[in-house]
């Protein structure tokens, strides 16, 4: 089983790979070919066209170089390849995508096209074992100490694409967070569909199927355009939510009410849009008035203060040493440290009856 360990959390899994396209990745090579000739000028469009005809924007990342090159010859212009190279990037952005574009078809764990979802069955099983840390110290990880293991769930895709059966969702997320072992952590499930989550905790309700309360609800919002999935999110029945304010892109008003839990970070990457740190102080300020818990993940590659570049030797800005110390702020909702404990003890008092 592959796992991906990240800095700011314990672990991550993933039952489903693939994501079916967001505003990181598009659905088709077109938004990447038209950022393309937009970027190399009209006279790229047939040389282009003749070079890339079929590809997917898994091709395109994973290709970058090789395409870069040869359009570079086609065209006579060396300073064709740099700027192929940085259109690609501007338009696959999403981390996860470009992931898959390195290592699908050759490494396990990886779906094959990652606009396509594949199931991974029993990977939620296994982590639901992994060991116990309610209560740990974890020195390289202070905001962790006394807090369960938090697993986050389909960081590298989406479990909610319309194609996954809400059944084998069931079976693979929802039973297995509720087992014995599950209940001992806390789980992150994220997604950029929120309202087929609401969708879904409806479909489990109608079964009488309860929603675990150590799993929680979250989605993404990069932009005011994003903001919207709040309040899909808000119709999941569950007890705890949050949001994933990653990668952001502009100064963003949050609805708060009914959220738990406020992640924010800059984006990372070659082709990094600036991260304002006015806009995280503004999330911290509106998370304070809100009394929700605010958590600041990453800078990012571009991060801006003040009206200036800030200048860090971390390249994902994940290194809090560096930040400001306004923004040294790594919050979790109490109710993650006292979900897993009520659950247990729910179990042992049931297994003693």
């Amino acid at each position: 089983m592959k796992t991906t360990k990240i800095q700011w959390t314990d672990s991550t899994v993933n039952p489903v790979m693939g994501c079916g396209g967001c505003e990181l990745w598009p659905t088709s090579s077109r938004k990447v070919e038209r950022a393309l000739t937009d970027s190399l000028g009209g006279n790229s469009t047939a040389v282009l066209q003749g070079l890339v005809s079929g590809w997917t924007p898994q091709d395109f990342a994973r290709r970058k170089s090789e395409l870069a090159q040869t359009l570079a010859d086609e065209l006579g212009n060396p300073e064709v390849g740099p700027k192929a190279k940085a259109a690609i990037d501007g338009a696959c952005r999403c981390y996860a995508g470009v992931l898959h574009a390195r290592y699908s078809g050759h490494s396990p764990g990886y779906a094959q096209n990652f606009n396509r979802p594949e199931f991974f069955a029993g990977r939620m099983l296994e982590a639901s074992r992994w060991s116990d840390l309610r209560g740990r110290i974890r020195p390289n990880k202070p905001w962790l100490n006394g807090f369960p293991r938090l697993i986050f769930v389909s960081d590298m895709g989406d479990a909610l694409v319309k194609e996954m059966p809400f059944a084998l969702l069931q079976k693979e997320i929802i039973e297995v967070v509720a087992s014995e072992k599950g209940r001992r952590h806390v789980w992150l499930w994220l997604t950029k569909r929120p309202a087929r989550m609401a969708a879904f905790s409806d479909w489990l309700h109608e079964r009488y199927i309860p929603w675990p309360d150590n799993l929680v609800a979250m989605t993404s919002v990069t932009s005011r355009r994003t903001v919207g999935r709040v309040d899909d999110l808000r119709r999941v029945r569950c007890r705890l939510k949050g949001l994933s304010v990653e990668p952001l892109w502009e100064s963003v008003k949050l609805p708060l009410d009914g959220i738990d839990w406020v992640i924010v970070g800059g984006e990372s990457g070659s082709a990094a849009n600036p991260f304002d740190l006015a806009w995280a102080r503004e999330l911290r300020e509106q998370c304070r008035e809100a009394e929700v818990a605010f958590f600041v993940k990453q800078l990012g590659a571009n991060p801006m203060n003040e009206g200036s570049d800030l200048k860090l030797g971390d390249r994902h800005g994940g290194d809090w040493a560096e930040w400001p110390e306004d923004l040294r702020v790594r919050e979790f909702p109490e109710t993650f440290r006292s979900v897993a404990y009520e659950l247990r003890r729910s179990a042992d008092v049931g297994g003693a009856a």
